[in-house]
């Protein structure tokens, strides 16, 4: 199978930060892909790149067996069209003109289209049945009705490859459906390579064969869906507990998102109120992703400290409601934060410790974990890059750290392994064989 496109070692971004990195996959011609991640992967970085409009930091990215940024713009149209996510207009265009324009970026300049022209764009609006609309102002027509214009003006392009954002955004599930078979049958019958982007897990596995997974800029997998669609894997991705089936009627793949820490069986009404009090030793913004779980997920009583007044983890634990010891600005932590934040440590079942930098004023706070470990709490320790962000004296953090963990300390490097190990803690799983 010939190549439709490729990207070789690829990194790119804007204002000299980086987006995408390292990234290498190419399509056959015929091939119909999804990409998929969550906000800010970088799956419109990798189109805009792929289209030309961003030029790469490094790499190359070839289209039709040509590099894309030696191509001219007209060169690049007759392979590639894009149908972006929505379209505005300042005039009141009819679907036909919309259509017709399509045709502006393979017919010469100030060339009046000719009746070959007007036949492609009668095949367009048939084939994303749109015909009946043609006389219809475009801003007049619903979500659906619009995705099938913007398809019909990307088909009037004859290109051989369309890259599709997100086409099912804003659409029900009925509008969704039909635009996926337009697009489905465009790849099947014209041979039209499709590179979509999409956030629906299962409508993308339902008609592409192939999905690409990306995470932060890189790709963390490729393959058909089954490949890709793995629940350890989504849950590294996605930050949240992913459960994923097989429809037993249509053998088709079933992703969803747990509700929460419900039992097994239970349903929203019945979600676990965690009762256990949680104390968090965070800091320098190392603990904003813990805060919003913990909160989001039902956890009762929730402490932290001592921090700095205006820390990112202090904004975001007012903004939660969750209690704190606070430190002045700049200063090392004083008798009074640490006599506060001890009586919280002491009251805790559970003490989590971030991946906070550490330096010689805030390694009296590792003192309560030390203190909770001792009287039988369970202390959950990241211990991501830890002699990297020690700054103490004789790496005094990091020394105290690995002591606990001889010592029962149980270690986390990612919300993801964190999760089961604090509901275990909190005995959430110990009435269903976990």
């Amino acid at each position: 199978m010939s190549s439709a496109f490729e990207m070789r070692r690829v990194n790119a971004g804007y204002d000299g930060g980086q987006v995408l990195a390292g990234i290498n996959f190419a399509a056959g011609e015929g091939e119909m892909i999804a990409i998929l991640g969550p906000n800010g992967a970088g799956k419109t970085t990798l189109f805009r790149v792929l289209s030309g409009l961003l030029r790469p930091l490094s790499g190359q990215v070839f289209i039709g067996g040509g590099e894309v940024q030696k191509m001219s713009a007209a060169r690049r149209s007759r392979l590639l069209a894009v149908v972006p996510q929505e379209i505005r207009t300042q005039m009141a265009f009819t679907v036909g003109e919309m259509v017709m324009m399509g045709r502006a970026t393979v017919l010469p300049p100030w060339r009046h289209p000719s009746p070959e022209d007007r036949k492609i764009v009668e095949h367009a609006l048939v084939y994303a049945d749109v015909n009946e609309l043609s006389g219809r102002p475009f801003d007049y027509l619903s979500g659906g009705e619009k995705q099938r214009v913007l398809i019909a003006m990307a088909l009037a392009q004859e290109p051989r490859i369309i890259l599709m954002d997100e086409p099912t955004t804003h659409l029900d599930a009925n509008h969704a459906l039909e635009i996926m078979q337009i697009v489905e049958r465009l790849n099947r019958e014209h041979q039209l390579t499709v590179l979509m982007t999409s956030h629906d897990l299962n409508l993308a596995a339902e008609f592409c064969r192939r999905l690409i997974l990306l995470d932060h800029g890189r790709i963390v997998a490729d393959g058909i869906p089954t490949e890709v669609l793995r629940e350890e894997t989504l849950q590294k991705v996605y930050h949240c507990e992913m459960r994923v089936q097989t429809d037993i009627s249509t053998g088709m793949l079933y992703v969803r998102p747990c509700a929460r820490h419900a039992p097994a069986g239970g349903t929203a009404a019945n979600v676990l109120a965690v009762k256990e009090k949680i104390h968090v030793i965070a800091g320098g913004g190392s603990g904003v992703e813990v805060f919003r779980h913990l909160v989001f997920n039902n956890f009762q009583d929730v402490t932290c400290g001592v921090l700095n007044e205006r820390d990112t983890d202090a904004q975001v634990c007012d903004a939660l409601g969750i209690q704190t010891v606070l430190e002045k600005p700049f200063s090392p932590i004083g008798i009074e934060a640490c006599r506060q934040a001890e009586k919280m440590a002491a009251r805790a079942d559970v003490l989590i410790v971030c991946e906070v930098p550490f330096g010689p004023g805030n390694t009296i706070n590792l003192q309560l974990a030390e203190n909770a470990l001792k009287r039988g709490a369970s202390v959950l320790i990241n211990d991501v890059n830890l002699q990297e962000r020690d700054y103490s004296d004789n790496k005094e953090a990091a020394i105290m750290i690995k002591q606990m963990l001889s010592q029962g300390a149980l270690p986390w490097r990612s919300l993801h392994e964190l999760r089961p190990m604090l509901l275990r803690s909190c005995g959430v799983f110990k009435n269903e064989g976990s």
